[in-house]
């Protein structure tokens, strides 16, 4: 038989030079595109035997279209046997850092799931560079095209990534099949790093070869040409018209032609089938048991299936790999897909309803299928009201959660919801839909758990943990006042304490609160309710009311729950009481350790204070808690509460990595938030048309009577005024004013609206209101007693007053924010105490204060500032310098994340894993900051990034974000 390929030497060659190249520590990704039956799959398999014969390690996985309801059912094809085999210390090495999350993903390592399916990706993606770190790889995925979602999110993710691997990255696209046209797959295919690979018909010459190899060597060339133009050159479908030709008993000949069109309409079922047929009924059962079981068919399951007796089955997987009608592989499966759909076909719908049923009870039984698999088959059977498979379906649906596959969670929900299920399991099962439907940020979330809401009249652990989930969902969606509602209802069913206890159960589905007694639970919807009324003009009033209550209340609680203690901090902290608030924040961090879903609340509360010490701590715990699992939705929150805080402390590059990788994950209230940051970045960055241009896309919330509208106004705001349109900022200005009022705010240091409409006022010369106005600040700044804070109040009351009243204001804002971690801020004040002094004929005093500005206001990126302090030194007849392009101050915002990391003892290693970059982006980095520092050694980074600015800069660390 003929064993090359035909027509494929060009493609043979290309593969053959990318495995060569990743044999020098070269990645690439190649995409093997094609019709059914066009070879796909032989040239995957040349493939995987060239890289095999040059020594490299050889992953494989297929993808299945009844298996793409299997979370990471493809990674674990890849990863599963490659585990398996390895020794302990081989396993150690594999599962090194965040790759073991990876592998609990996919349920082959023990320990705690990953919280959300970026972890999981982020961890599958580092158990296979610590293989690739072991030798060269080949990874090859047959029929891409059916991969499970969770699964194709990580070969996207590896492909952005594969060109710093030693690695070959494969895939066989079937064109035109379903699944083909999702967005993953069109990138994939699109992006312009992967090397595609179309193939194209076969020859009329190969064909002719297939025909005399195959049939008769003697074969008349037009019998040759009809096979080769009724095929379409596909080289299945050639394969399958010859040997129909020989079942039917056709000679090669000219004669031969008229009847091999008549057989060619139906060439590979009929094939298949009449092939299949003549074996016998054992034979028969055995192929449409594999065709059942789908991929991984072990073979004493399939006879089961099959009703055949082990021995018999082994027999007769042999004689169906003689026909081609399987492969010669172990667990079975079919020569070529199409053949294996084609068996199934031919099985009527309703005993294949059977036969799925059948196997999922087969699975079950022996233990050997994966509730996931099990889950598979009961996809494809008939409803029954079987309270069973309910019970299998809900089970690999929280499996699925766990995985970090809330889609397919949800898929198999809906299953058992067509069940249907008993009544008295309905509402938990709605709970459980609208929980992965939240997760998967699919729209029809709300109205389910709304659904299980309503249906949870009985079962009242439900109906708390839904209040929850409802409560929050709501809240995100700026629908505060239904969110109190449903969450003051699961406190007065909450009074039952057997009843909060079961929701604790079921809260452990969705959210990340460690575990906790009922009434510590009671309390945590106490403080949800606060916190959530605390961010609407309509709910506010009665959340002051209730915060007010809960302060007088505390002390006589013997051990209140963190959450509580973080609400009450931020409570206190935006009700202008900084040591209050500091207070019940170390209370807070000396206690359990908080959870994730409430930790953007406690960065605010610390950045508000401006206590910045403790909230460095508190981001490199989160940062740890990240790389070992993290879900996306409270990731995101904290990242934009970083963010404000790396703004304040003058680490505006990390402020924007934060904020623009929380952006794209974002909807709702953290939309506006996440905007509102990087409008504030931009205009540091002197980039005004790019601030406008993020304000027209992504929001416009002044509909909204949220709280994170006064940030939005205050922050456009600016932007206004930096553009020269002085009313339109002070409108902004004033409305973020009447806001904060509605809203029980009597002031926030991150946004100090009164001291931004002074500095307008004065601009417009309305002098008596720009000194109002920053009386008014200055005061509620000194009750506040932070240095930021006051600094800012002192600035703007300085240039509402002008002249030497207004200089000796300016002098104090300096010397107050030198004791301040705000580089930014100070820069700001000094620029404009230098430009007073030089409009006071200073000019000497004027140079040296601008030049320190210009100083400051490089180190934090503030192009805008540097531009103002740069105008205003050469007014004051000065050459300011130029920037940097060695030292520490050319470094980029990723150059230094990088040095600061490596300078804080971190490896290559886990610096790509703490930045969410490859080990080789991280090596690149640390290549030119060397150069740009002039050392040569790691051991001399941490003298190098000293300077005299580490003194006020802040407390924060260049931290990790995810890209």
């Amino acid at each position: 038989m003929l064993g090359a390929l035909l027509d494929r030497e060009q493609e043979l060659a290309v593969i053959g030079g990318l495995i060569e190249a990743a044999r020098r520590d070269s990645g690439e990704l190649v995409v093997v595109e094609g019709p059914a039956g066009i070879g796909k799959t032989r040239l995957l398999e040349e493939a995987a035997r060239t890289a095999g014969a040059a020594g490299m390690g050889v992953l494989r996985a297929r993808g299945s279209e009844f298996e793409a309801g299997i979370a990471f059912g493809v990674a674990r094809q890849l990863f599963e046997p490659m585990l398996r085999a390895a020794s302990p210390d081989e396993r150690r090495g594999l599962l090194d850092g965040v790759a073991r999350v990876g592998a609990r993903a996919l349920g082959v390592e023990e320990g705690e799931p990953p919280a959300d399916r970026f972890a999981a990706i982020h961890g599958l993606y580092w158990l296979c560079a610590n293989r690739a770190e072991l030798g060269p790889l080949v990874l090859v995925v047959d029929d891409v095209q059916w991969a499970d979602d969770p699964s194709l999110g990580w070969v996207g993710y590896l492909a952005r990534r594969v060109v710093d691997l030693p690695l070959v990255l494969v895939l066989g696209l079937r064109a035109g099949d379903p699944g083909g046209e999702r967005a993953e797959l069109a990138q994939l295919v699109g992006d312009g790093g992967a090397r595609r690979l179309v193939l194209g018909r076969l020859s009329a010459t190969a064909v002719g070869e297939l025909v005399r190899d195959q049939l008769d060597e003697n074969a008349a060339e037009s019998f040759c040409a009809a096979v080769s133009e009724l095929s379409g050159g596909n080289p299945l479908f050639a394969r399958e018209l010859l040997a129909a030709a020989r079942q039917e008993g056709l000679a090669a000949r000219d004669a031969s032609v008229s009847a091999l069109e008549l057989v060619a309409p139906a060439a590979v079922g009929t094939s298949v089938l009449g092939r299949l047929r003549r074996l016998g009924p054992e034979l028969v059962a055995l192929a449409r048991a594999v065709a059942v079981l789908g991929t991984g068919a072990e073979v004493m399951m399939s006879a089961r299936l099959a009703d055949l007796d082990p021995a018999l089955a082994e027999l007769a997987a042999d004689r169906l790999a003689a026909v081609q009608i399987l492969a010669r592989s172990r667990p079975l499966e079919f020569f070529h897909p199409l053949i294996g759909a084609a068996v199934l076909e031919d099985i009527g719908p309703g005993a294949r309803r059977v036969a799925h049923r059948r196997a999922a009870a087969l699975l079950a039984d022996e233990g050997e299928g994966s509730l996931a698999r099990v889950a598979a088959h009961l996809l494809a059977c008939g409803s029954a009201g079987d309270r069973w498979v309910v019970g299998r379906l809900a089970d690999a649906a929280r499996q699925a959660l766990e995985q970090g596959a809330p889609e397919i969670a949800a898929s198999y929900v809906r299953r058992a919801l067509s069940e249907p299920p008993a009544e008295d399991e309905r509402a938990a099962l709605l709970f459980l839909l609208g929980a992965a439907e939240w997760r998967a940020g699919q729209p029809d979330a709300i109205v389910h758990l709304e659904h299980a809401l309503a249906a949870a009249d009985d079962d009242l652990g439900t109906l708390i943990a839904t209040c929850g989930l409802l409560g929050l969902a709501y809240s995100v969606s700026d629908r505060a006042v239904q969110a109190v509602e449903v969450l003051e209802r699961a406190l007065a069913v909450g009074a039952d304490t057997d009843a909060m206890m079961a929701a604790t159960v079921r809260r452990g589905t969705v959210s990340f609160l460690p575990p906790m007694s009922a009434p510590a639970l009671a309390l945590v919807f106490e403080a949800a309710v606060v916190l959530v009324g605390l961010t609407d003009e309509r709910t506010a009033p009665a959340a002051v009311r209730r915060a007010e209550s809960w302060r007088g209340r505390l002390e006589t609680l013997r051990d209140p729950p963190v959450y509580l203690l973080v609400v009450l901090a931020y409570y206190a902290a935006r009700s202008n009481r900084a040591e209050e608030a500091r207070e019940l924040a170390e209370r807070a961090l000396a206690s359990q350790p908080p959870s994730l879903d409430i930790c953007s609340v406690l960065i605010l509360a610390l950045t508000l204070i401006e206590c910045y010490e403790p909230l460095q701590r508190l981001c490199e715990d989160l940062l740890a808690a990240a790389r070992r699992g993290g879900a996306t939705h409270e990731l995101a929150s904290i990242l934009i509460s970083r963010a404000t805080a790396s703004y304040e402390c003058g680490a505006l590059a990390d402020a924007d990595a934060d904020v623009r990788w929380a952006m794209e994950r974002t909807t709702g209230r953290r939309r506006i938030r996440a905007v509102t940051e990087l409008v504030r970045v931009q205009i540091e960055h002197d980039e005004l048309d790019q601030a406008d241009t993020a304000l027209a896309r992504y929001c416009d919330p002044l509909p909204s009577r949220s709280a994170d509208t006064v940030w939005f106004l205050v922050a456009r705001g600016r932007l206004r005024a930096a553009q020269g349109r002085l009313q339109e900022a002070l409108d902004d200005f004033l409305e973020s004013g009447e806001r904060s009022g509605r809203l029980g705010m009597s002031m926030l240091s991150t946004v100090a609206w009164r001291a931004e409409a002074a500095v307008v006022c004065a601009a417009l010369g309305n002098v008596a209101q720009a000194r109002r106005l920053a009386t008014e600040q200055a005061a509620l700044a000194r009750a506040f007693g932070r240095p930021r804070t006051l600094g800012i109040s002192l600035r703007a009351c300085g240039l509402a007053e002008g002249g030497e009243p207004g200089l000796e204001l300016l002098e104090e804002a300096v010397e107050t924010l030198e004791r301040s971690q705000s580089p930014l801020e100070l820069a700001r004040a000094l620029t404009d105490y230098g430009a007073a002094l030089r409009r006071l004929g200073r000019r000497v005093q004027a140079r040296v204060k601008l030049e320190r500005a210009l100083d400051l206001a490089h180190h934090c990126g503030a192009r805008r500032i540097a531009n103002q302090a740069r105008a205003e030194l050469i007014a004051a007849g000065a050459k300011p310098r130029r920037d940097a392009i060695t030292g520490r101050d050319a470094l980029t915002a990723g150059e230094l994340r990088v040095a600061r990391l490596a300078a804080g003892g971190l490896t290559n290693r886990e610096i790509a894993q703490a930045l969410f970059i490859t080990t080789k982006t991280a090596k690149g980095h640390l290549s030119r900051v060397y150069h740009k520092l002039g050392i040569t050694r790691r051991d001399q980074l941490p003298d190098a990034l000293t300077a005299p600015l580490e003194d006020t800069r802040s407390a924060l660390p260049a931290t990790a974000t995810i890209s």
